[in-house]
């Protein structure tokens, strides 16, 4: 939920009509080898039905396996991820606002054979390609209480004007989903965190991940190397960089936090899931 702040003490509620808005977005839920029904990934889709009591929607359902076994199995097993996707959705309590526009098994399509014997985590999946219409859209998903807001507000603080105990998100530290691999995109900002510290030694800061989506697992799994801890393998991805460049260790702890911190309880899109996908620094002395 966004809180929005207005100047005066009154607090207000109010909602902003959008005609005929459409917004399109494409979620993915990954299988274990020759999964075909996961509880994990229904529990995930049980968030489209809150959508679908505010919205119409329109889904388009695409299976996918990796390289594993033949193409002949594959493509049935993709069909059969699809149609499960599928029969789930259509028995949600509102399904009579989602139109399942067409539902389809690609096989391994997108795979590139390796010799991993574990496959490739990250092809055997389902995507959804949702296409969202509402009449009218809140500001929010629910009405929002409006608060005081600073006819000036302050820009956010850097890590180095922080105070001990609190926490900053570094906006745009992201990562290859599924991965503790940082994004290309992603190179400026952590050298922009490795000057800060390296500028100001008296730093003592506490990396911490966080991931999007699992609520119910302790962390997510990491296709590089199989451990079900992503959030904290990408934390440590973040001090390993630090370190290798300079920042003594004695100055860096890292953790990870799995789903348990989320900025969005459910996420209904993929900006959502980037909000709660995330490391913050915690300032532990300064």
């Amino acid at each position: 939920m966004k809180t929005f702040f207005l100047s005066g003490i009154c607090l207000l509620v109010f909602s902003l009509k959008l005609n005929s808005q459409i917004k399109s977005y494409q979620l993915s839920y990954y299988f274990s080898i020759n999964e075909v029904n996961s509880e994990l990934n229904f529990k995930r889709l049980d968030s489209l039905n809150d959508l679908a009591g505010k919205a119409a929607l329109t889904i388009k359902i695409s299976g996918y396996t990796d390289f594993l076994s033949t193409s002949n199995y594959n493509k049935i097993l993709s069909e059969k991820r699809a149609d499960a996707v599928k029969a789930y959705l259509v028995k949600l309590s509102n399904a009579s606002k989602i139109s399942i526009q067409s539902c389809s098994g690609m096989g391994e399509v997108n795979s590139k054979e390796t010799q991993d014997v574990l496959g490739e985590p990250a092809q055997r999946r389902v995507d959804l390609m949702i296409r969202e219409e509402a009449s009218r859209k809140k500001i929010s998903q629910h009405q929002n209480t409006v608060q005081d807001k600073p006819a000036n507000p302050e820009p956010p603080k850097t890590i180095n004007e922080l105070e001990k105990g609190e926490t900053l998100t570094i906006e745009g530290l992201t990562f290859v989903p599924g991965r503790h691999a940082l994004t290309p995109e992603a190179e400026p900002v952590i050298k922009e965190v490795l000057k800060t510290l390296l500028d100001h030694p008296e730093l003592k800061v506490e990396i911490q991940g966080h991931i999007c989506c699992l609520a119910d697992e302790v962390d997510g799994l990491d296709f590089d190397n199989g451990e079900r801890k992503l959030s904290e393998n990408r934390a440590k991805a973040v001090y390993d960089y630090l370190i290798k460049n300079g920042v003594s260790k004695s100055r860096l702890y890292y953790k990870g936090f799995g789903h348990s911190h989320p900025k969005i309880l459910i996420e209904t899109s993929p900006e959502e899931e980037q909000m709660n996908r995330r490391v913050e620094i915690k300032i532990l002395e300064n």
